[in-house]
C-alpha cells in the first residue's frame, strides 16, 4: 500500500493485511456449481432429440446464467483484493475499493477490551476475528471477521497501545520568526 494512505509522515505502518482467502470459498463453490449444472444440462440437452431452436435457446439461457455467475465471482474477488487492513502506531485503517476508495479509521486509543474469537475451522486454517470495544460499540475490528493470524493482530494492537501509554511523541518544533 502506498505511503499516501498514511496521514502524517511521523506515522509508522506496522501491518498491512487483508481477510483470509477462505472468504472466497463460497463464491468459488457457487460459481463452480452453476457452471457444472448448466453446462451439464446443456450438454445433455444437445445430445437429445429436442428440436434445434429449443436447444439453442436453452444454451443461450445457460450461457447468460453462467456469465452472470462468473462476473459475480470476479466482482467478489476484486472486492476482496481491494479491502485491506493497515495498522499504524496511531490507528487501524480499513481501505475499501480499487477504483473508488473509501477509508475507515479507528484511533488505537479508542480501542478497549480486545479479545480474539476463533471458530473451529478458523483454528484449523489460522483465521479469526479481533473483537474490540470502540466508541460504545463492541464487535469485530472494522467488521473483519476472518483475519489471518488474529493472534498477531491482537498482539500488535496490544503492544502498540502499551507503547503509546509509555511514549507520547513530542509536539512538532516551531521556529521563531525573526524580524529585520
Amino acid at each position: 500500500m502506498p505511503r499516501a494512505d498514511v496521514a502524517s509522515s511521523a506515522e509508522r505502518v506496522h501491518l498491512i493485511t487483508r481477510e483470509h482467502g477462505v472468504v472466497l470459498v463460497r463464491p468459488f463453490l457457487r460459481a463452480t456449481l452453476v457452471v457444472v449444472l448448466f453446462g451439464g444440462a446443456t450438454y445433455e440437452l444437445a445430445r437429445s432429440p429436442v428440436p434445434s431452436p429449443v436447444r439453442w435457446s436453452v444454451a443461450l439461457v445457460a450461457a447468460v446464467v453462467v456469465s452472470i455467475s462468473l462476473l459475480g465471482l470476479v466482482r467478489r474477488v476484486g472486492r476482496w483484493n481491494g479491502r485491506r487492513l493497515m495498522v499504524t502506531d496511531r490507528r487501524a485503517v480499513l481501505r475499501n475499493g480499487m477504483l473508488s476508495r473509501r477509508m475507515t479509521a479507528v484511533p488505537l486509543e479508542d480501542l478497549h477490551d480486545l479479545q480474539i474469537h476463533v471458530t473451529g475451522p478458523g483454528r484449523l486454517l489460522r483465521y479469526g476475528a479481533v473483537i474490540a470495544s470502540a466508541n460504545g460499540r463492541r464487535g469485530p475490528l472494522l467488521g473483519l471477521t476472518r483475519l489471518p493470524d488474529p493472534d498477531l493482530v491482537f498482539g500488535l494492537l496490544m503492544g502498540l497501545e502499551e507503547e503509546r501509554e509509555w511514549y507520547e511523541p513530542e509536539p512538532p518544533r516551531t521556529r521563531a520568526l525573526t524580524g529585520v
